[in-house]
């Protein structure tokens, strides 16, 4: 079977049967396990889960009727895990990239960045230990409840004459969002307050005239305004991460709020020797939805694309009426490479470096959660890179 990464090829049930029972008989194999907090999956050399423990059980929410995993439970063949023995680790998590090729998980083109993969298969080849960390989209939209990290540890372990691939997953959510927003926080919203100050120490240690009072006290107002974003983007989305934000829908025109985002930037280092335009075939219409989170959807576009454009590039905002739906866009010229193409919308990724993500995550969560829209994006070499978010026209 054709694959664009690792090996499509699969054990027959049969083999996996065996190899479970194998492993199901090893002494006291259930209760050690049972007994780690972690999640434990063991696997054979084509990546099938054959064994895993009652942590792994219970983050798959499978029914805990049976003390053990295997087959001894009394339920069957596999126990309480009978519904996944055989399967990759993606398609038992419900991985969304897991199924996007006949060869299941680990053989889609997007399968090259996938930490789990990396880690089993290092592991597999060097016949040691591999750590990695994984960053998973889970459920239809990837949205709050289905964005995942992982730490996953691969070792092999010999069975009688058999190798199979011990993997050890940890959440790590928790832990990878507190790190972004410490660097969000220590970064974006402490340089902004470093402005706020290094103006007002100017005003106080320098004699201006009335108008360059003027022109620094309105510096001050805008860096001031930036500051105070940059904290309501955050509780935002914090807001929305613990399902707490609460939309309020109102009558919104479509380019009165595309000039809106437009002046949100006027004047700020993103927009130096580039250009922000409105397209001159953007329609102009009514509908109805939150002006702020939609607001907050478009000006994290912009500013994704203000950083990708080249000097002297062009970054072009769009609005279209479909039918009983509308749709904005944010285009520049400029390609993202495949890998970074393959981690869009996840947590925690980002271009600019470790700890500096959630910009695209956020517009997925709160366009797809709470707007009740759809996002999506292309980038080529003919035509740059775009993206579109479409929305209701009503809502409610």
């Amino acid at each position: 079977m054709n694959t664009a990464c690792a090996s499509s090829e699969r054990s027959p049930d049969e083999t996996i049967r065996t190899q479970h029972e194998t492993l199901a008989a090893l002494p006291l194999i259930n209760d050690f396990l049972d007994a780690v907090p972690n999640m434990i999956l063991v696997l054979n050399h084509h990546r099938q889960i054959v064994f895993g423990n009652r942590a792994f059980a219970g983050f798959l929410g499978l029914k805990n009727g049976a003390e053990h995993t295997g087959s001894q439970s009394g339920d069957g063949f596999g126990g309480r895990l009978a519904g996944v023995l055989g399967r990759r680790p993606g398609e038992a998590v419900g991985c969304l990239r897991a199924h996007l090729t006949a060869g299941g998980c680990g053989t889609s083109a997007f399968c090259h960045t996938c930490g789990a993969l990396l880690s089993i298969l290092n592991s597999q080849l060097l016949r040691a230990e591999n750590v990695q960390e994984c960053r998973m989209l889970r459920g239809e939209a990837g949205g709050a409840d289905g964005a995942l990290d992982l730490r996953v540890w691969s070792r092999p372990i010999e069975v009688g004459d058999e190798v199979f691939t011990v993997v050890s997953l940890v959440d790590i959510s928790n832990e990878k969002r507190r790190a972004v927003l410490e660097r969000i926080f220590f970064h974006d919203v402490l340089n902004t307050a470093g402005c706020v100050k290094g103006m007002s120490d100017l005003m106080i240690q320098t004699e201006l005239s009335g108008a360059e009072i003027r022109e620094v006290s309105g510096m001050i107002s805008e860096s001031a305004g930036q500051l105070v974003e940059e904290i309501c983007a955050q509780q935002e989305l914090s807001a929305a991460e613990h399902g707490d934000l609460k939309p309020e829908p109102k009558t919104v025109e479509s380019l009165e709020l595309l000039n809106q985002v437009v002046r949100q930037f006027h004047a700020t280092s993103l927009t130096k020797d580039k250009k922000l335009v409105v397209a001159a075939g953007a329609e102009k219409f009514a509908f109805v939805s939150d002006p702020v989170l939609l607001r907050r959807v478009l000006i994290n576009l912009v500013k994704n694309g203000l950083e990708a454009a080249t000097s002297g590039g062009t970054v072009t905002l769009g609005a279209q009426l479909n039918g009983d739906r509308v749709g904005f866009t944010v285009h520049n010229l400029t390609v993202m490479p495949p890998a970074v193409q393959s981690q869009i919308f996840m947590r925690s990724f980002s271009t600019k470096g470790s700890g500096r993500g959630l910009g695209t995550y956020s517009i997925k969560l709160i366009s797809e959660k709470y707007l009740r829209g759809l996002v999506s994006f292309f980038s080529n070499a003919e035509e740059g890179t775009q993206f579109m978010v479409s929305l209701p026209r009503l809502t409610g």
